[in-house]
């Protein structure tokens, strides 16, 4: 992702320089984050100023999968905080692997709607829900056009017989099939009704799609035609000249992918780290996170208009277009349901 600078410039003091108070304590963050552009714009946009306002120093270490690396440490995390997908949070929370809070440890959970919260059956919250991305239609523009996608249920129209690309499992369970389900008249806890819908669109899929690079060469390339995908992986593509992908919000609706960022259970600095969590939605810091694709749930926040023209509408009618399931329930049966949608992709083969 390209990095735009979080501060503008700096104001110089004609008095003496400003000196933070020494830290009382060994309070620091370590975060486990993916690497590449997403690391960047979390030491960049999250961490430096919030070193700045709390003397708090903040390490990104920059992980294959952030939630991989908590569930591999077996309740000794390296790391007092992670970035994770919202499913993948609440599978680690089932698991008993990250911190459970009450609302009143977050207070800034008040600018975000509660649809948006990750929760347990307790209720307890599960972190913080920090931005979004949204699952759309992704599609070659030189062969296809928004209006071939007003559904869902046109990724089985068998024109596309050999010319779509689907995800692996892993991604395929929480998100094709649940939207699959919604769009047929399910849930994301009664996903039989979207297995056939499932089904039909893998029977079209040329490909099986492994890394986002990949999708992105097909669909730039005309190798695919289309494929359910991530908008900020499109907008980033687009934002760096490629005009020949572009995605659509079917009628039914889009995902609301969400990311939470979370705290492990047993970390050290626990305090240091909820801090992190509440300063983390700050107005200046989702702006920032929106200039890298990454969309903000929060209320209090409005999108300049050189950001929110990237998306054809407003922040309020991207939420309003795209459904945010219970990330809990779906985590409760992840292993059955990414173990159903390998058998639907291996007969479609």
């Amino acid at each position: 992702m390209k990095r735009r600078d979080f501060l503008a410039g700096s104001v110089a003091l004609a008095s003496a320089p400003l000196i933070l108070p020494a830290r009382a304590n060994n309070d620091r963050i370590v975060m486990a984050c993916w690497g590449g552009g997403t690391a960047r714009m979390w030491r960049d946009v999250f961490g430096k100023p919030f070193t700045a306002a709390s003397n708090i120093p903040v390490t990104v270490a920059e992980v294959a999968d952030p939630a991989a690396a908590i569930a591999a440490a077996q309740g000794r995390p390296q790391h007092n905080v992670i970035i994770a997908a919202s499913f993948q949070g609440a599978s680690l929370a089932r698991r008993g692997l990250i911190e459970e809070f009450d609302p009143a440890e977050l207070p800034n959970l008040k600018h975000i709607p509660e649809q948006y919260w990750i929760r347990n059956s307790a209720g307890k919250i599960l972190g913080m829900p920090v931005y979004f991305i949204y699952y759309g239609v992704a599609y070659s523009t030189a062969r296809c056009k928004a209006s071939d996608f007003e559904s869902w249920k046109s990724l089985a129209d068998r024109r596309w017989k050999g010319q779509l690309s689907i995800t692996r499992p892993v991604f395929l369970a929480p998100y094709d099939l649940t939207i699959c389900s919604k769009v047929m008249g399910g849930t994301e806890v009664n996903i039989q009704p979207g297995i056939p819908l499932l089904r039909d669109i893998a029977r079209n899929a040329a490909t099986a799609y492994t890394s986002m690079a990949q999708l992105q060469q097909q669909l730039a390339q005309g190798e695919v035609q289309a494929a359910p995908f991530y908008s900020s992986q499109v907008q980033l593509l687009r934002r760096s000249g490629e005009t020949n992908v572009d995605i659509t919000i079917p009628g039914e609706g889009g995902l609301v992918l969400s990311y939470v960022l979370a705290v492990p259970k047993g970390a050290p600095n626990r305090d240091a780290a909820v801090r992190f969590l509440n300063d983390s939605i700050a107005p200046p810091k989702q702006i920032e996170a929106a200039r890298n694709a990454y969309l903000p749930l929060s209320t209090n926040v409005t999108l300049p208009e050189d950001v929110s023209k990237d998306y054809g509408m407003t922040i309020e009618q991207v939420r309003g277009r795209n459904w945010a399931p219970d990330w809990y329930a779906i985590a409760g049966e992840l292993e059955e349901r990414m173990r159903l949608v390998q058998k639907i992709a291996d007969e479609a083969r």
